[in-house]
């Protein structure tokens, strides 16, 4: 049985992120990376922008191949943890083997959640996006489908329905909200990227419900909502996504929504963290950001060597660039007409600015790209109302 100083689970951004820290501050530990994958880790973002012209692995490689042992780390690639004993400090392999460990980081990430109409057994005769497998058996199908619906309103489902466009499929959004993008647009910005879908050909349902699915004879179904029945060929679904719990609630650790952890990333077991979007944060909630996870993984791994670092959680931009159009969040108030609110619109280009007392407490942009970091940065620095519209309005 092999023993390692750490060993990370899940080889998404939490876990890479993770891995990179203990290169750089582990001074000689014993790192192993449990990919589950059959290629090394990827950059997981790229899966739903690259549907047109193919994605490769090797094109978004997080690192090199070379990389992890040229920097002391042992990826294990092709196998996934069948089980955790905490009480021993082990995990079993889904080859059989078991390892040691001496501190445990959970980065097992999420996954895509159906909708109660389809029943377990039925998942694979639809289609989802979460890995590189799911993308190369969208894709197959997508060359024989013409006509093709696509279940949720979200950054997802828009960059989806964009890169099926662009193969010259004839694409529906169908979703239950009254907008595109409900959680990280507001009204004038969801309005905005309505022109733009629509523009392009994307048709969209708002305020609808899937109601039940009878396949056809020659392949696909016809679909029956709330007002409207349709024939596609094919159905994808990009309705949210839940956190990989199972192998957690197996050992025993504290689960709710995700893996709970305190704000040093610690699950219930004091040898063990959790990071990225299998973890359930102080207060009861999950992150399902990109940078937020890469953020969370180089935590967990600090305090995996003892450093105590405390997770702060800080604002992360989302973007959405779709149809030559850019469109961008940070931190959007769940109730926006509780806070001061500036906006401006001249162009193609609009901006809105969310103020908590005199403080910048969030931001909504659309096609002002090369400041984006910029904004970022003033909503985690809290910068006043003066500052904030003489640097992005008054320009």
């Amino acid at each position: 049985m092999d023993t390692w100083d750490i060993v990370v689970v899940g080889a998404g951004i939490a876990g890479v992120s993770a891995v990179r820290t203990l290169a750089e501050q582990g001074n000689g530990r014993r790192v192993l990376l449990v990919n589950g994958e059959r290629n090394p880790p990827y950059k997981r973002t790229k899966l739903s922008k690259n549907i047109a012209k193919g994605f490769s692995p090797s094109e978004f490689q997080l690192e090199p191949a070379e990389w992890y042992e040229e920097h002391g780390i042992t990826l294990r690639t092709g196998a996934t943890v069948e089980e955790i004993v905490p009480a021993d400090r082990k995990i079993r392999l889904s080859d059989g083997s078991e390892h040691r460990y001496e501190a445990l980081i959970l980065a097992t990430g999420s996954e895509p959640l159906y909708p109660q109409t389809v029943r377990p057994h039925e998942t694979d005769s639809f289609f989802v996006v979460r890995s590189e497998l799911d993308i190369e058996r969208l894709t197959q199908a997508a060359r024989k489908a013409k006509q093709i619906l696509i279940d949720g309103m979200g950054v997802l489902a828009i960059e989806v329905a964009a890169e099926l466009r662009k193969l010259k499929k004839q694409v529906t959004l169908v979703g239950a909200t009254p907008q595109v993008m409900p959680r990280h647009l507001n009204t004038r910005a969801g309005e905005i990227m309505e022109e733009f879908l629509t523009s392009n050909g994307v048709k969209l349902r708002f305020q609808e419900e899937i109601l039940s699915f009878e396949p056809r004879k020659k392949g696909g179904y016809t679909v029956a909502m709330i007002r409207e029945t349709g024939s596609y060929d094919m159905i994808v679904f990009c309705i949210g996504v839940a956190p990989r719990v199972e192998l957690a609630k197996a050992a025993g650790l504290e689960v709710g929504l995700g893996i709970v952890v305190d704000e040093y990333l610690r699950t219930s077991d004091p040898a063990i963290y959790a990071a990225g979007d299998c973890a359930e944060h102080v207060g009861g909630h999950v992150t399902d950001l990109w940078h937020a996870a890469e953020y969370q993984g180089a935590i967990a791994a600090r305090n995996a060597l003892g450093l105590s670092s405390a997770f702060d959680d800080p604002a992360f931009r989302l973007k959405c660039e779709v149809f030559g159009s850019y469109f961008f969040s940070v931190d959007k108030p769940r109730m926006p007409l509780d806070h001061g609110i500036e906006e401006r619109e001249s162009g193609s280009r609009y901006q809105c600015f969310y103020f908590d007392e005199e403080e910048l407490c969030g931001a909504i942009m659309v096609n002002d790209k090369d400041r984006a970091k910029e904004y970022e940065r003033a909503v985690r620095e809290r910068w006043n109302r003066e500052r904030v519209i003489a640097t992005f309005i008054e320009d």
